[in-house]
């Protein structure tokens, strides 16, 4: 059998539409970071209360849940470029907002909790139709090139926002870092006005959105990969992501940090996900998907016990580096699954029972640990946490279904069990 030449993935940027996004987003997603740090030390701070972060966290991603899956079937019908620039032109608006009412000293929780649920909303529009409008910037033969680099640019800003978050909340401010990741949306806005992606528009054909949903779900119901992806999707997000918002109140209740020291443990996330989308990059595709989601796995899980070990703030430091290291590994493998086997028609659709998993995950398991923390200990929450990942390693391996994510392609006619192999 002959396989095709592995190489690296630099080569989607020679395209200037995909590098001009590629580049807009990368600054835009750095500005959403740095307001990620400030706001919820900010929310902590006021209220005393991780509860209120993990609130915070449902409605700005909660809402996401039940307008994703309606979302990817627009994504399949619209101009997926459209939905994008009402949708950022939407957050931005929030976060200009937002930072008017902290320069008028009238921000309250529940002013902070009602903007991050319109955001919330527009993310919800948003999420599939990014996903999906990625490879429409490349050559078919280059579209997990670009959707790795994709990967590669939401941690390069993992890394870097978080930092330049605690440099600016420190100098000038929290309602600074709020500004200026207002002001970074004009720069995705315009590379989409500039851009000329080669989306084919899927026809209605009288078809009732609950028709087509139906349709997208049984797809992904009877592809076992699929339904695998959906679940590690949700998991890794309900025990894995969740720890980044409720960050602050691990610093200060198991650390003895200030609040906004969260930024440390944010940066650390974010540059062990820049070391490990580095090492995808000239990796490319020589590792199974099954291998990069095993290790992905135990990393998570030894990263999150690792937290509430120690009080002290070095270690957790290392916890959420090795933390990034799990969550792009698992990223990239998830999403050239789907963006490799699925037909380009369903692809808007299969994304958004991808993304509905993450989606759901990250606020369920925010607030689950900001409660779990404000009834018992942050310790102890955090421990109940890495016990979940144990328990999901177990069961894949006793049941071998990690080898299922090496299927090469999902085919859309036929309910027949996917062929797997080797992904080469």
């Amino acid at each position: 059998m002959n396989h095709p030449e592995r190489r690296g993935s630099l080569r989607a940027l020679r395209h200037r539409d995909f590098a001009l996004f590629w580049t807009a987003a990368a600054i835009s997603n750095g500005g959403g970071w740095m307001q990620m740090v400030a706001v919820p030390a900010l929310l902590y701070d006021m209220t005393g209360s991780s509860t209120w972060l993990g609130v915070a966290s449902m409605a700005s991603l909660l809402p996401a849940v039940f307008l994703t899956l309606h979302a990817g079937v627009l994504a399949d019908r619209m101009s997926r470029r459209r939905i994008l620039l009402i949708t950022q032109t939407v957050q931005m608006t929030c976060a200009f907002a937002l930072w008017a009412f902290y320069l008028a000293d009238a921000i309250r929780p529940g002013l902070i909790v009602a903007i991050g649920l319109i955001g919330g909303i527009a993310t919800g529009f948003q999420t599939s139709a990014w996903q999906s409008f990625v490879p429409l910037l490349v050559p078919k033969e280059e579209l997990l090139d670009a959707v790795k680099l994709n990967s590669v640019q939401f941690t390069l800003a993992r890394a870097i926002g978080p930092g330049l978050a605690g440099a600016v909340v420190t100098t000038m401010g929290t309602g600074a870092a709020i500004l200026i990741n207002a002001l970074t949306y004009l720069l995705v806005i315009g590379a989409l006005f500039v851009s000329n992606p080669r989306q084919s528009i899927v026809p209605s054909n009288g078809a009732k959105v609950t028709e087509v949903l139906r349709d997208g779900g049984r797809f992904v119901w009877r592809s076992r990969p699929l339904r695998l992806a959906v679940l590690l999707a949700f998991v890794t997000s309900l025990c894995g992501q969740a720890l980044q918002h409720v960050a602050p109140a691990i610093a200060d209740r198991i650390y003895g940090r200030p609040s906004t020291d969260n930024a440390g443990l944010l940066v650390a996330l974010g540059l062990g996900a820049l070391v490990s989308s580095l090492m995808s990059v000239v990796i490319g595709d020589k590792l199974k998907r099954s291998t990069r989601v095993l290790v992905a796995l135990v990393l998570f899980a030894g990263s999150t016990a690792l937290i509430p070990l120690t009080s002290s703030y070095a270690v957790g430091l290392i916890a959420y580096f090795i933390g990034g290291l799990a969550h792009l590994q698992s990223a990239v493998a998830l999403n050239t699954l789907i963006q490799g086997t699925v037909p380009d028609h369903l692809r808007g659709r299969t994304m958004s029972f991808y993304v509905l998993g993450i989606l759901a995950g990250i606020p369920l398991g925010a607030f689950t640990l900001g409660r779990l923390g404000d009834i018992f200990t942050m310790r102890v929450a955090v421990y109940v946490d890495a016990a979940v990942f144990v328990v999901l390693i177990v069961l894949l391996l006793a049941r071998g279904w990690l080898s299922d994510l090496d299927v090469t392609k999902i085919d859309d006619v036929t309910d027949a069990p996917a062929t797997t192999g080797d992904p080469r």
